[in-house]
């Protein structure tokens, strides 16, 4: 979440910021995009926040959540959004009213020297913001702070966990291609990585999943068994079958069960409310099962 805070700015600036409007517009036209995706302005607390889409709901309007959406539930943005949709690759965003824009950060800035002299924050982003009103005038222009709030620990070990990617493997099984009722089947995650699963950093914050064991359902109504995972061929994880399958054989299925923690710039942290482990998808393999006919001779 992003909040706003108005800068003072001396004369000079507020004379240069209408000079170099001409400019910013150019370069929002030209697609002077931000990485940013579209941000949103909450009305009531003065705070904006990234990630919002124009199409989604925002709430009654005032509680913000969603700037281009505060349009007290229906469905679209508050604000005439048609103002602004040539400087599409520009942030945009409504309040109340009004529909606002800016690049961020600015395209072009004013001289340093008449920059307010301190920033709110180190990280602070200086813009210079437009916003038009219901009949189209401008009804602000000026330059302001952007000041990023850092996440919490709760946040960015939600976006490490976000970032765990499932392996993919095979159900393989021995007998291979058929198996034989009361004759052990054998099972394992043909593919599967043996160790420990890192995803992409947040801001220093990584989830960790470390293997911790291998379900398996045979298909056969007995319900699923808990086994180590095993990555090749091993009577580790094996099964009986009682009967036989008939027609495609039995749908088994498996999956990969792993115990999760996380970790800040290397060290072990702890986050409450986390999920503690993280499994794959269900990966299936169809398995024949016959009878061995046995005859007797005199």
């Amino acid at each position: 979440m992003l909040s706003v805070r108005r800068a003072s700015c001396r004369p000079a600036a507020a004379a240069l910021a209408t000079a170099v409007l001409s400019v910013l517009l150019l370069a929002a036209g030209q697609g002077q995009a931000s990485a940013q995706p579209t941000i949103c302005w909450n009305e009531e607390s003065g705070d904006l926040s990234y990630g919002c889409s124009e199409e989604s709901g925002g709430g009654d309007g005032q509680d913000g959540g969603s700037g281009g959406d505060q349009d007290g539930g229906s469905g679209g943005p508050s604000c005439d959004m048609s103002r602004t949709e040539r400087y599409a690759g520009a942030e945009r965003w409504c309040e109340g009213q009004n529909a606002c824009w800016a690049n961020v950060p600015s395209a072009v800035y004013p001289t340093p020297d008449t920059w307010p002299e301190e920033p709110p924050t180190e990280d602070s982003v200086y813009i210079f913001k437009v916003c038009y009103g219901p009949d189209g005038t401008a009804v602000f222009q000026d330059w302001t702070w952007y000041v990023p709030d850092q996440p919490s620990i709760e946040e960015l070990a939600r976006r490490a966990y976000g970032a765990l990617q499932a392996p993919r493997f095979e159900l393989a099984f021995s007998p291979p291609g058929e198996s034989v009722v009361f004759i052990d089947t054998w099972w394992w995650a043909e593919g599967a990585p043996s160790g420990n699963l890192t995803g992409s950093a947040a801001l220093g914050v990584v989830a960790v999943a470390e293997p911790s064991h291998l379900e398996v359902d045979p298909g056969d109504g007995s319900g699923v068994m808990t086994c180590d995972i095993v990555t090749s061929e091993s009577d580790a994880c094996s099964h009986v079958y009682q009967r036989a399958s008939g027609g495609d054989g039995y749908a088994a299925r498996a999956r990969l069960v792993y115990d999760v923690h996380f970790e800040q710039n290397g060290d072990p942290i702890e986050v409450a409310g986390m999920p503690e482990t993280f499994e794959s998808g269900w990966t299936e393999a169809s398995v024949p099962v016959t009878e061995i006919q046995a005859s007797v001779i005199r």
